[in-house]
């Protein structure tokens, strides 16, 4: 059975792409994890309120 790629590659002639290498994104702050410290973990606040408190500090700056 032939591939949907290879049918493409006969059609183009067989010929090459050139560099099809994934392109490195910059790091965009609202794709990256959110990090809360160590201490905060360990205090008695709750996860939901520890992350509003992230976001609330996120705003101000």
């Amino acid at each position: 059975m032939i591939s949907h790629a290879d049918v493409g590659y006969a059609q183009k002639g067989g010929s090459d792409y050139g560099d099809v290498s994934p392109v490195p994104l910059g790091s965009k702050e609202s794709h990256d994890p959110p990090t809360v410290k160590l201490g905060r973990w360990l205090s008695a606040k709750s996860l939901h309120s520890i992350m509003n408190e992230h976001k609330m500090i996120e705003m101000k700056v």
